[in-house]
């Protein structure tokens, strides 16, 4: 009986001995791949669809494991944590801005993309312009998930509390929105933007701005083979005369709370589905918030109307468009399971997905013929926009970007007139160029 024993429990303990081994050997030959990207960290899409996301990529990549630690979250940090830990090829895959991307390729820490997108059989269900978008001298370094247009985010409510109309020019915005403070008596500002220093948001608001004024010019073009600046100081000092105006045209009901300046990206989108701000110029993700609790739910579900940005005079209707890459770390120790990540993530299912938790507009055809799509009011009020938007030169713009912010900050905290600092970010750029640190 006590042989029978022995036997049984040696035969189990071999048994166990066998499938640990095998469960081992199992992990141990799945392909451990990283993916960073901002939306999952900062909840921009909703845990619902991270969860999904985690399950489907284990059924469609079977032999691959994506590390659950997404990145270290905002765009500027994780950009700067790319730039340092690329070459070790962690991460595998990168989620970004289109302005990162040529900061990227220029130190040779991204893939060249073309062959392996031109083979793949789906293509053709991505939108041309947003694929062009992420190509440089003729190759793909990135395949696009997301695109959208800056809008016009505004509290129809309020709107028709106060019987306002919704702002067509600079001077309506301004006017409206110092009106909206006035009319609350500050328990809701008319009107907020990002202002913080190195906030990707920031650039991207200045910019549309800049659009408007320069009829759609970029702020770089080549001449000869070199960026040159070709934006005017007169361009530049009518756009941050509009910063100004939004927080001292009026000293006691300002369009704008002056306790913003310097603000962030965050205090932006929560503010917003928060009941402080009724207008804000916004993308699409802001959509995810809804979750948030019910005042956000109902404020962007029953309270919220979508518009143009307003224009100033003799400018044209023009606003940043954003596009949303998915790269390859070029120095993966596994470029072919990197990209069949990639496959998956901008698939039509998970991009389906993702589109619909966070509200952006999808870059690929098949996801936007869908009816959830074709009927939505909020992808449609974005999308309407994508015509006046405009994609920013493929150049680094990290150098530009903190003398924009210079120039912006100098205004807002009164240490400069906006035509001085016109003339000084002019000066900046045109140096900044000269010195070919685009």
């Amino acid at each position: 009986m006590r042989k029978a024993v022995r036997m049984a429990v040696c035969v189990a303990l071999f048994a166990l001995v066998c499938t640990t081994t095998c469960c081992v050997a199992n992990a141990a030959a799945k392909v451990q791949l990283t993916f960073w990207n901002m939306p999952f960290v900062t909840q921009e899409v909703s845990p619902d669809y991270v969860a999904w996301w985690e399950s489907a990529v284990e059924k469609a990549l079977p032999d691959v494991v994506v590390d659950k630690f997404y990145g270290p979250g905002s765009y500027p940090e994780m950009q700067k944590k790319y730039v340092i830990q690329a070459k070790t090829g962690k991460p595998d895959v990168i989620e970004g801005l289109v302005e990162d991307m040529p900061i990227y390729l220029s130190m040779g820490l991204i893939a060249d993309l073309t062959d392996e997108f031109n083979a793949w059989n789906e293509k053709a269900n991505f939108v041309k312009g947003a694929v062009d978008a992420l190509t440089v001298d003729g190759a793909i370094y990135g395949i696009p998930y997301n695109t959208n247009a800056r809008v016009l985010l505004y509290r129809k409510d309020l709107f028709k509390e106060y019987g306002l109309e919704v702002p067509k020019t600079w001077d309506d915005l301004v006017k409206t929105a110092s009106a909206i403070t006035r009319k609350s008596n500050k328990k809701v500002y008319g009107f907020t933007c990002v202002t913080e220093v190195g906030e990707s948001r920031g650039f991207q608001e200045f910019i549309s701005w800049y659009f408007q004024v320069s009829k759609g010019r970029q702020i770089f073009e080549k001449v000869g083979g070199k960026w040159v600046c070709v934006a005017t100081p007169e361009q530049f000092e009518r756009v941050l005369q509009l910063y100004y105006d939004l927080l001292f045209c009026d000293p006691e009901f300002p369009a704008m709370d002056p306790a913003q300046r310097g603000a962030g990206w965050m205090p932006e989108d929560n503010g917003y589905v928060a009941g402080k701000w009724a207008m804000v110029p916004m993308g699409p993700w802001i959509w995810g918030h809804r979750a948030d609790n019910e005042t956000a739910r109902a404020i962007l579900e029953e309270k919220t109307g979508i518009a143009p940005l307003p224009i100033p005079p003799g400018g044209i209707q023009a606003t940043y468009m954003e596009v949303k890459p998915i790269m390859v770390n070029a120095h993966s120790k596994d470029q072919s399971k990197a990209w069949e990540l990639v496959k998956f993530i901008t698939s039509r299912d998970a991009m389906a997905g993702w589109a619909a938790s966070s509200g952006f507009i999808p870059a690929r055809k098949d996801v936007s013929a869908l009816e959830e799509f074709k009927s939505n009011w909020w992808q449609q009020g974005f999308s309407a926009q994508l015509p006046t938007g405009i994609c920013p030169s493929p150049l680094n713009w990290a150098p530009a970007k903190d003398a924009i912010f210079k120039a912006i900050n100098a205004v807002i905290y009164k240490t400069m007139s906006p035509k001085e600092a016109a003339k000084r970010l002019c000066d900046d750029l045109a140096k900044v160029a000269s010195e070919g640190l685009l």
